[in-house]
């Protein structure tokens, strides 16, 4: 359950039951003062359960231990609120802090986002309806607000002998951040670098490119000396930067493999797009992929067609209210 990483750096293991990410790592680092806890699991009784247990295992006094979240995603923010005692502040950066924010006090903008967005790109109704509503983002998440301190590029939280620089690196949400500790060379990644799987990239309202967002997040970390990548789920089998470079070449081929398909089948919307893109799943066709996965895949697809279209080397239309695209100009 709990596995020490360092000095005063332990992992524990935290089940995602039913998510094909299969567990999440989430990372305490202590200090004579405070402490730091980084990522929380899924608002789900196994999350808790595990999440507690390690608690328990090191001893935590959660009234001197702050939790910084990476990102908005609920597998990484779910039990934030939950588990904060006393003076403990939930720290998150501030651009998904309003993303957050977002969902509790403005009637959930981002679901309306979506809602308008897939339907338009042509996710079939009644699959969005299921889709959205056993979505982790929808069932899994806080349901009650919780004071959460912003955090920006630059700013720096301490713990005991560490400084952590808080890096800006959106893309896999708007408001992303890594923490670096320059004295270890140690990287906290949350979502931002993975290994063995790719980082979901999707579309997000206020952030017209997230695939370019994320791209160039990723090569802005690759300059930092890196010894001790902390990734949010499963293990490091490389160096960062090897890992870095192939997660650019990665979205290099699916760029590639959009602009082919819509080469060869000009017109065809963003699900007809995911549909014949390559995805390394167990399925025999798009038709029998999980629907969870296909929801994840299509918001994929809309990622590196924002791209392309920024870009100018395709175009949209409109044909009976639903978007399509072509190579080139109208």
């Amino acid at each position: 359950m709990v596995h020490e990483l360092g000095h005063n750096l332990f992992a524990i293991k935290i089940r995602l039951v039913g998510n094909p990410l299969k567990d999440l790592n989430t990372y305490v680092f202590l200090g004579k003062e405070r402490n730091l806890l980084v990522d929380t699991g899924f608002n789900q009784k196994e999350c808790m359960e595990d999440l507690s247990a390690g608690i328990r295992e090191l001893n935590l006094d959660m009234e001197r231990t702050d939790v910084f979240v990476t990102h908005l995603h609920a597998d990484h923010s779910g039990l934030a609120g939950q588990i904060i005692r006393g003076a403990s502040r939930v720290i998150m950066g501030a651009v998904d802090k309003a993303f957050i924010e977002m969902r509790w006090y403005a009637n959930d903008g981002y679901a309306k986002y979506v809602t308008g967005r897939y339907l338009r790109e042509g996710f079939p109704p009644e699959e969005f309806n299921r889709a959205f509503m056993t979505n982790p983002s929808t069932s899994l998440v806080a349901v009650k607000p919780y004071p959460i301190t912003p955090v920006n590029e630059g700013d720096t939280i301490t713990v005991g002998e560490r400084n952590f620089l808080c890096l800006f690196t959106p893309g896999h949400t708007p408001g992303h951040i890594c923490l670096y500790e320059p004295e270890e060379k140690l990287m906290v990644l949350g979502d931002h670098v993975l290994f063995g799987i790719t980082p979901n990239i999707t579309s997000w309202p206020g952030m017209p490119n997230a695939l370019k967002s994320y791209l160039d997040s990723l090569r802005k970390i690759r300059a930092y000396d890196v010894a001790v990548p902390l990734p949010g789920h499963r293990e490091c089998h490389c160096p960062m930067n090897t890992r870095i470079d192939e997660l650019l070449a990665h979205h290099k081929f699916r760029l590639e493999e959009t602009v082919k398909i819509l080469t060869e089948d000009p017109g065809v919307n963003a699900y007809t797009v995911a549909s014949r893109l390559t995805w390394s799943i167990r399925a025999k066709s798009w038709q029998d992929f999980p629907l969870a996965q296909k929801w994840f895949a299509f918001g994929e697809a809309l990622a590196h067609l924002d791209y392309l279209a920024e870009a100018g080397v395709i175009s949209r239309g409109m044909d009976d209210g639903i978007t399509s695209y072509r190579v080139g100009t109208r």
